[in-house]
């Protein structure tokens, strides 16, 4: 499995793992901000941008995708790295927390699970998602990313400035059909082991972000923060799930705040 990915900066290493739908561009306002003090590396994840889609989804997991992310950070000559990893990206970061952790120097983890612990529920989840890619793959993208974001899971996109809306929409559309299906069935929460056991053992400083109004998500942060050795809880005010685009200026100030506290303290 191969990874894609792109990097500008000087400094210590810095890498960035977008969302279901996302790509490199995902991280145009918090990337910039960081390229003045790291090296930062961004990554796209199978399906997405220049990352081939999986060919065999159960080859896929995000296990293996933790691992071909060390890989790919083989190839580029880094060892130790900070993270930053949103939702399905966040998902992905756990898991290479779990098996990559000594290469970890801090992290922060943006709207994400360690996963379903309930077999059942998992399993439930993992047919929603079949559908989901089967809806995808014959109505295609501009129908799905429609449907998609009106979500009530995104439904405080709706109140973001028309252009950062616009911008999105437009992110998600350059994608393709076919791979975001592939991706789905690889990656879906229904397919991801949980983690929360795993928790305890992941040592490095992390930071866990969700968004006040998105009332799920937010549950899941505080609980796995305290299930983290070193880890704190942030919740952005007025942000929903989505907050690279809806807070990008205070989401920046928290994690700069978190990174220099690692770099001072």
């Amino acid at each position: 499995m191969e990874l894609s990915s792109t990097e500008a900066g000087r400094g210590e290493a810095m890498v960035l793992l977008h969302g279901f739908t996302g790509n490199v561009t995902s991280w145009d306002d918090l990337g910039s901000r960081l390229e003045s003090s790291y090296r930062v590396v961004r990554v796209e994840l199978p399906g997405h941008g220049a990352s081939p889609a999986p060919a065999d989804p159960a080859a896929a997991r995000l296990p293996a995708v933790a691992d071909a992310l060390a890989a790919r950070l083989d190839r580029l000559g880094i060892e130790r790295a900070h993270f930053i990893g949103y939702s399905m990206g966040g998902r992905a970061l756990l898991h290479f927390a779990a098996a990559h952790g000594k290469r970890i120097l801090s992290m922060a983890v943006l709207s994400a699970s360690p996963g379903i612990e309930d077999s059942e529920e998992r399993a439930v989840r993992a047919a929603a998602d079949s559908a989901l890619a089967r809806r995808l793959e014959g109505e295609g993208l501009e129908a799905f990313v429609e449907r998609w974001m009106a979500q009530p899971l995104f439904a405080s996109l709706a109140q973001i400035d028309p252009a950062s809306f616009a911008a999105e929409r437009a992110r998600k559309l350059s994608g393709k059909a076919p791979a975001f299906a592939a991706a789905l069935r690889a990656m879906s929460p229904g397919y991801q082991p949980s983690l929360w056991t795993a928790l305890a053992d992941m040592a490095a400083p992390a930071l866990i972000v969700a968004g006040t109004l998105d009332e799920k998500y937010g549950a899941i942060a505080t609980r796995t923060v305290a299930a983290m050795p070193q880890a704190q809880l942030a919740l952005l005010a007025g942000a929903g799930h989505s907050l690279l685009v809806e807070k990008p200026a205070e989401l920046a100030a928290l994690i700069e705040d978190f990174l220099r506290e690692r770099r001072d303290g």
